[in-house]
């Protein structure tokens, strides 16, 4: 291209980047790896992301380490989320998170450095520390309710204009003006009663912190994370855990209470959770929402107490008549009933007899579930998901042919009762569980380059095995003629493998032969459930020496606990219904198609 022209080509292509929705520049990353339309989003979201983790943590290092892993947390979960043109509220939501954790790790990681006399002396300059009082900006307009929180952010932080947030938003222009003037009267208040003035400034980012971060997400996007700084990648895999540890634990409910055999049909369900309160946590000996004096809960045969949700007809009786035509033929509610067992019968009447199952062992344990536990946690759920109800509601729960109501009973306070049951019978992870965690999170590691067949491919595989086995450039060629485009891209490249697997979880079939490998050598072939792999080590990575066993038992502990509830929930299930023996004795009739009227007098 003549020199003269790209001046021009460059114009060209910042146009039309900034005419792409942030969806779009989303989905240009995800399916071409372009390193461009990642590094737009940086442009225009990063002023506000970088003044969050500013605002924490002060012009540090730690600062920049957490403005690149809120955009690497946006890479992990952008294939499970559907995108609005703006991701700017959802960005400032991971922000923040990113940011207190960082913050906490810091926190943590000078404690312990406080208790080592220092050995060289302390710089003459030192990085500006963040400002506590700015920083109160972040946690009042966290506590704003989404409804003017996410107009602040658009117009306040972003600098949109109120005509692009409205549209972003689908609301009228006067709509969003009046709810912005409301969360600013809002956010005002909050800051005034701590004696901050409600004043932000947009953060400049350097240019080669946008192009480092645009990088660091392409590598992760093609797993190649090897050149990711530890700092980044440890502080990115941790927000990312802690937004979606809750939803796995409700996908493995939904599975057990729809007598799933396994919780591979809600593997694809979205997002996340709010993060785990830090230290060791003790099952608690009663659930939220515990009987009171003058009510000590149901005895050993009563119905659950579970205030405030239908499991049972333990209401007023109903009239027999629900409607009247004619002025004098009554419907009655016997026939309505038999209408809906007709048509929603076999559908439902398992899922009914499930909750029943699971809501009486709760309550002969004599605990409640109020609305209110219920709700809260709802909120939880979406505040983890940076989505709002109403966003849930309309992009999440048509996926599983559900209202909000029925989330909250078949999904909610199931996971609430199989939760508080399984940690009554829930062993706490040993000493020795929790070092074998360690070292298969910070411990050495090795990366590795893989090639994979299916079953039917067993002759290829074979033949090109005794090829690539002792040949580093075939290897690689073969390798990036995966058929699963992600490995293709990254010459077959996956996450580093840990020497020491992860203690209870399901360990990969290769790992035994990837383990043993040092630099240049390369495995057998193995065969696996879906065919056959061979892997090559290209790298062997050191262990992370920056990490304590000490410092990190406390979040190690959170998450086997969490791991141990997600396997044993089905189990536990399955021990209810055993227990119960449920017998059906409704008949369900094939629905009726022709015309049905109620019989007149």
């Amino acid at each position: 291209m003549p020199a003269q022209l790209r001046p021009a080509v460059s114009r060209l292509a910042a146009i039309v980047g900034e005419c792409r929705t942030d969806a779009a520049l989303v989905a240009d990353f995800l399916r071409h790896a372009d390193q461009g339309a990642f590094a737009e989003l940086v442009r225009r979201h990063g002023p506000m992301v970088l003044g969050v983790c500013r605002r924490f943590l002060g012009h540090t290092p730690d600062a920049a380490d957490a403005f690149q892993a809120t955009f690497l947390v946006l890479v992990r979960r952008a294939r499970r989320v559907d995108w609005r043109e703006s991701l700017g509220p959802w960005l400032y939501g991971v922000a923040l998170r990113t940011a207190r954790k960082a913050r906490a790790a810091r926190s943590r990681r000078r404690a312990t450095e406080a208790q080592v006399s220092p050995m060289t002396p302390e710089p003459a300059t030192r990085p500006a520390e963040p400002d506590d009082l700015a920083a109160v900006l972040d946690e009042e307009l966290a506590a704003v309710p989404e409804i003017y929180r996410t107009p602040l952010v658009l117009c306040e932080l972003q600098g949109a204009s109120r005509a692009d947030a409205a549209r972003e938003l689908g609301l009228p222009e006067g709509t969003l003006s009046s709810r912005l003037a409301r969360g600013r009267r809002i956010l005002r208040d909050r800051l005034a009663r701590r004696g901050v003035a409600p004043a932000v400034a947009l953060a400049t980012v350097p240019a080669e912190l946008t192009a480092a971060t645009a990088r660091h997400a392409a590598a992760v996007l093609s797993l190649a994370t090897g050149t990711v700084p530890a700092a980044v990648l440890s502080l990115t895999e941790g927000v990312v855990k802690a937004m979606v540890v809750k939803w796995k634990l409700a996908a493995v409910v939904v599975a057990a209470c729809l007598g799933m055999s396994g919780f591979e049909a809600w593997e694809g369900l979205p997002v996340p959770t709010a993060t785990a309160a830090a230290g060791p946590q003790e099952p608690p000996k009663t659930p939220p929402g515990k009987p009171s004096p003058a009510d000590p809960g149901p005895g050993p045969d009563d119905a659950p107490a579970v205030q405030n949700l239908r499991f049972h007809s333990d209401e007023p009786p109903a009239p027999k008549a629900i409607a009247t035509i004619f002025g004098d033929q009554e419907i009655t509610r016997d026939s309505f009933a038999d209408h809906l067992i007709r048509r929603y019968g076999k559908k439902e009447l398992e899922l009914f007899v499930n909750k029943q199952i699971v809501a009486r062992a709760f309550g002969k344990k004599g605990w409640t579930i109020s609305a209110d536990d219920v709700q809260r946690t709802l909120d939880e759920d979406c505040k983890a998901m940076g989505v709002t109800r109403e966003q849930f509601a309309k992009d999440v729960l048509p996926r599983y042919n559900k209202t909000l109501d029925e989330w909250t009973e078949d999904v909610i306070t199931p996971r609430l009762m199989l939760t508080q049951l399984g940690k009554t019978r829930l062993a706490p992870p040993t000493e020795a569980e929790l070092r074998q965690a360690f070292a298969a999170k910070y411990g050495e590691k090795v990366q590795c380059q893989v090639i994979t067949w299916t079953k039917d491919q067993g002759d290829e595989a074979r033949k090109v095995y005794e090829k690539v086995k002792g040949d580093v450039e075939a290897f690689k060629q073969h390798a990036m003629r995966h058929s699963d485009p992600t490995l293709a891209r990254s010459a077959g490249l996956i996450a580093p493998t840990p020497l020491s697997p992860m203690p209870g979880g399901e360990e990969w079939e290769g790992h035994a032969a990837v383990a043993k490998l040092k630099k240049g050598e390369v495995t057998p072939l193995v065969a696996t459930k879906d065919g056959y792999m061979v892997a090559r080590c290209v790298a062997e990575i050191p262990a992370d020496a920056t990490k304590k066993f000490e410092d990190e038992k406390p979040s190690l502990f959170r998450e086997l606990t969490e791991a141990k509830l997600n396997r044993d929930i089905p189990k536990l299930f399955n021990d209810l219904k055993r227990e119960a023996s449920p017998k059906y004795h409704l008949t369900l009739p094939e629905p009726v198609v022709r015309p049905n009227p109620v019989p007149g007098k």
